[in-house]
């Protein structure tokens, strides 16, 4: 954790994880799936992602029994710019009146998914 005037600021490890997502909106479901997660944010690659400031409920399948649902601010939107590995198609989506139950879920998640990847590499080497 750092400390920045006076307000504290925290820092989540970002995770490189793919979950199938469909976002709803009031023109129907966007169908895309997660390329990063924390318990703050994640960035969703989709065909027409939403635009900046658009507020919409998320449900991510985190596995085949449990989907996460969630409300989401859309902080930043790649509607029109390239479309590849470095520039994806797609928005970040920050998590808003996320129950702490569900935060916590999330952390699990992200924990999990976490330690596989540290296995997979340790097993690698």
């Amino acid at each position: 954790m750092v400390v920045t005037k006076g307000k504290k600021k925290h820092r989540f490890t970002k995770v490189k994880a793919s979950y199938p997502v469909v976002v709803l909106t009031a023109d129907g479901p966007v169908e895309g799936e997660t390329q990063h997660i924390t318990p703050q944010e994640t960035f969703v690659r989709c065909r027409d992602p939403l635009r900046l400031y658009d507020i919409a409920s998320l449900s991510i399948k985190v596995s085949k029994h449990e989907s996460l649902l969630a409300e989401g601010e859309v902080v930043l939107s790649n509607r029109y710019g390239p479309d590849d590995e470095i520039t994806p198609r797609g928005m970040t989506v920050r998590f808003i009146n996320l129950s702490a139950r569900d935060r916590l879920r999330l952390r699990t998640l992200i924990a999990r998914h976490y330690q596989r990847k540290v296995r997979q590499i340790a097993g690698e080497a």
